[in-house]
C-alpha cells in the first residue's frame, strides 16, 4: 500500500515564522481582477464564545507572547489589547508601551491579550492597505481600482520616481495589509484616514497597529513574507502622507440627556411596534454613550448597530435616524476625537449586517399559555 501523504500543519508556537498561504491556504489572496473576492463580508456578525479549553487558551497565549517579545527584540514598543479585539487595555498605552521582556512576560501571562505596537515610541509608519465593506465603491475616476492594495499602486504610479519598496508586511483578519517602516525623526508624519487614498490609512505617532498572532473573531494577523524587519520609509512616501489634506473631525458633541430626550421624541405619535424598537435604540444608545475608554467602545458601537439594523429591515426604524442617534451616542462615549471616519466604518458594518436579519415585535402570548 501506499503511504498516504502527511498533511503539513503550520507551527502555532512561531507566529513569525508562519507565511499567510501555510496559515490558512484557503485565504491566498485573489487576484486584483477578482473584485467580488476582496470585499468584507459582513453579513454576519462572528459570535463571542468563552473559551474554555485552558490547553488551547496556554498555546495562545505562549504563541502571542513570542510575538510580543520578538516585537520587542526588534526595537518596537509593545502593549496588551483585549483578547479578540483591537482595543486597548491600558488607557494611556502609548506611554505605557515597552520593550522590557520582563515586564511583557508578566503581562502576557495572566491572558492571551491581543498585541498593540505603539507607532510613536517604535519609529514606524504603518500604512494599512484596507478591503472595502458591502456598498464602498471608490471614487469614479480610480476605474478598476478594487481595495487599498490596488489604490495604492495607483498612487505610486502617479508619484514622480516612487516605486514598491519590500518591507515588513503583515496580512489581517479582513484580508487587508500593513506595511510597515521606519519612520525618520522629526518626519512630521501624522494618522491618517483614507485621506491618503480610497482604502488607505496610515499610522505613525499617536497610533498602533495590531501584532502577529493576534486574533480577531478567531482570525490571526500573519506574518506576509519572510522580511521581518522594516524597511526605511522611502521620500515618496513620506511626501504621499504628509501632504494628504487634513482628516475631517467628529462633530461637537451632544450630551447623553439630549441623546434620551431626542429619542423619546420618536416615540410620540407612533405604533405600539414603532414604540419598542425606538425603546431599543434608546437603551442601547444610552448604554453606549455611558461607556468609558478602553471598555470595548467600538464593538459595542458594532452590536448597537447591527441590533438597529435589524429594526431598520423590519421597517420599525429609519435608517438615517437610527445612524443620526448611534452616532452621536458614539461621540458623546468619545470614540472619533481622532478621526469621524473610524465611527462611520464601524457602525457601517454592524449596520449592513443587521440589514440581513429583520426583528419584529415578539407577539404576546394570551391566557397564559406555556
Amino acid at each position: 500500500m501506499r503511504a498516504q501523504k502527511r498533511r503539513r500543519r503550520p507551527c502555532q508556537g512561531a507566529p513569525w515564522l508562519q507565511q499567510g498561504r501555510d496559515q490558512h491556504p484557503g485565504e491566498v489572496r485573489a487576484s486584483r481582477s477578482r473584485s467580488v473576492s476582496r470585499v468584507r463580508d459582513v453579513s454576519r456578525l462572528a459570535p463571542h464564545r468563552k473559551a474554555n479549553n485552558t490547553a488551547v487558551i496556554r498555546t495562545l497565549r505562549s504563541s502571542l507572547l513570542t510575538s510580543a517579545l520578538h516585537y520587542a527584540e526588534r526595537g518596537m514598543h509593545v502593549h496588551p489589547l483585549l483578547v479578540g479585539s483591537k482595543e486597548p487595555r491600558w488607557s494611556d498605552w502609548e506611554a505605557r508601551a515597552t520593550r522590557d521582556p520582563e515586564l511583557i512576560r508578566k503581562t502576557w501571562a495572566r491572558a492571551p491579550f491581543n498585541i498593540g505596537v505603539a507607532c510613536g515610541p517604535s519609529s514606524l509608519i504603518a500604512v494599512d492597505l484596507d478591503v472595502p465593506h458591502e456598498g464602498d465603491v471608490p471614487p469614479a475616476e480610480y476605474t478598476g481600482v478594487v481595495d487599498g492594495d490596488a489604490m495604492f499602486n495607483v498612487l505610486i504610479g502617479r508619484m514622480p520616481g516612487a516605486r514598491p519598496v519590500p518591507t515588513m508586511t503583515v496580512r489581517t483578519p479582513s484580508g487587508g495589509r500593513h506595511l510597515i517602516y521606519r519612520a525618520p525623526s522629526d518626519s512630521g508624519v501624522r494618522n491618517t484616514a483614507r485621506t491618503v487614498g480610497w482604502c488607505i490609512d496610515t499610522r505613525a505617532a499617536g497610533g498602533y497597529i495590531v501584532g502577529i498572532g493576534s486574533q480577531v473573531d478567531g482570525r490571526p494577523y500573519i506574518l506576509e513574507s519572510s522580511i521581518t524587519e522594516p524597511v526605511a520609509a522611502p521620500d515618496w512616501l513620506l511626501t504621499l502622507i504628509t501632504t494628504a489634506p487634513e482628516p475631517p473631525k467628529a462633530g461637537v458633541r451632544i450630551s447623553r440627556a439630549e441623546i434620551d430626550a431626542r429619542l423619546r421624541a420618536l416615540s410620540s405619535g407612533a405604533t405600539r411596534e414603532e414604540r419598542w424598537a425606538a425603546g431599543i435604540l434608546r437603551s442601547e444608545c444610552r448604554d453606549l454613550a455611558g461607556m468609558p475608554a478602553d471598555s470595548g467602545r467600538n464593538n459595542r458601537l458594532n452590536l448597537a448597530a447591527y441590533r438597529a439594523g435589524q429594526l431598520v429591515a423590519a421597517g420599525l426604524l429609519d435608517q438615517a435616524v437610527a445612524e443620526e442617534e448611534l452616532t452621536a451616542a458614539a461621540r458623546a462615549a468619545g470614540l472619533g476625537n481622532e478621526y469621524a471616519h473610524e465611527i462611520e466604518k464601524t457602525l457601517r458594518s454592524g449596520m449592513t449586517a443587521g440589514l440581513l436579519k429583520p426583528r419584529r415585535m415578539p407577539t404576546p402570548r394570551i391566557g397564559g399559555a406555556a
